[in-house]
Formats: structure tokens, sequence, C-alpha cells
């Protein structure tokens, strides 16, 4: 968590300092990033970093949970009447196009999957684990109660599912609609064209009427 001294920093400089922490995660693996490397950016001592933050752990997942808020402002900024399905597609469409916007936040989410000596860090990711599938377990939910989704489907193993799809098999199809890797991808993001983003946005699209005929009740 960060510091009282952190949070009472003016906006702007507050603005500066989390800008360059996030592009010094982003821009490699956890464990060859460093303060030192943070701090010269910035211009300013070492000892100020830990005025906000314990360490380098404390920095990094507070990043993390701050890119998480800032998802859950898109989400929140979607529109209520839409049913559950058409909040996926939604969600994915402006999810891909803030990823576009800030490569840098999208790719320090993605630093958590990364192989690392930190012990704290496979901690991290069950919690974030965890957050997505009660949140799919919740959207499932929903979706039954509303009669979108079949009422039969037992919802932890359906969640674990939908996590699958919407994770790795989407991203991948995402990557292989491309032609491109992770990285590639990472790098691309903010010169990626129209067609290419809506190229990927179509791969979302198929990804989410495939959950759609499989989780919709049968009708007829």
């Amino acid at each position: 968590m960060p510091s009282a001294t952190f949070l009472a920093l003016p906006d702007d400089k507050r603005a500066r300092f989390v800008e360059a922490a996030v592009d010094t995660f982003a821009s490699q693996p956890y464990d060859q990033a460093s303060i030192s490397q943070l701090v010269a950016r910035l211009g300013i001592a070492k000892g100020s970093v830990y005025q906000y933050f314990d360490d380098k752990f404390g920095l990094f997942s507070w990043l993390v949970e701050e890119g998480g808020r800032r998802r859950a402002r898109v989400m929140a900024a979607l529109p209520d009447d839409a049913g559950p399905f058409e909040q996926l597609r939604l969600a994915y469409r402006a999810g891909l196009r803030a990823w576009r916007a800030e490569p840098a936040w999208s790719r320090l989410g993605l630093r958590t999957l990364e192989p690392s000596v930190e012990p704290r860090l496979a901690a991290l990711r069950t919690s974030l684990d965890r957050q997505t599938l009660d949140f799919l377990t919740g959207w499932l939910q929903a979706g039954q109660a509303r009669g979108h989704v079949r009422a039969d489907l037992p919802l932890p193993s359906t969640a674990r599912f939908v996590q699958g799809v919407l994770q790795d098999g989407l991203l991948r199809a995402f990557l292989d609609a491309l032609d491109t890797d992770l990285d590639g991808f990472v790098a691309r993001a903010p010169a990626l064209t129209d067609a290419e983003l809506e190229a990927a946005l179509g791969v979302a699209d198929e990804a989410i009427a495939f959950l759609e005929a499989t989780l919709a009740p049968r009708r007829g």
C-alpha cells in the first residue's frame, strides 16, 4: 500500500511518478526492473521511493491493483441494460482500445504471469486469479437470474471454463489474427491500424458468440 506521504503528493508529481514506475516495470520482467532505474528516470533520490512504498514489490503490486481499478472504471461505464454477452463484447472492445491507447499499463499486468524469484508474486497471481473467477461467477449468477444463462450449469466449473476461453484462448486467437506474438503485439499496439483493431475485435466477437451458444438457454 502507498504511504500517506505518497497520497499527499501534488497530483502532477504523483502522476509523473506513476507514469515512470509503469514504464519501468512494463519495459522488462519484474526481476530485472529496479528502484535504481526508476529514480534515474525521475532524477530523485532512492530514499524518496521508500518514503512512498515499503519496497519494489509493494510498488509493483499497487500498480497492478491500480491497473485493475482502471479496468473496473471501463466496465462501470458500460450500459446497464445490455445483456451479459453483449456486455462482454462491449468490455472487450473497450479493453482492446484501451490497450492500444495505454500499452504500458497492459504490459504491466502481463508481467505478473512471468517467472520470478520473488515469492510474493505467486500470491499476487493467485489473488488476481481469484478476483477474475469471482467476477465471472457473479456474472454467471446474474445471467442465470435474468434468464440469459442456463440455470443447470454448475457455477464454479463453468466460471473456470469461461475464464479459460476469455483469457488464454482469446489472447492466442488475438495474436493469430494479427500474425504476431505477445511481445510483438504490445510493441505494435499504439500503431495498430483501425483494420487490424477490427480484425482482433472480430476474434473477440467470435469467442463471445461461442460462449453464448454454449451457455445461453436453448430456445424452442
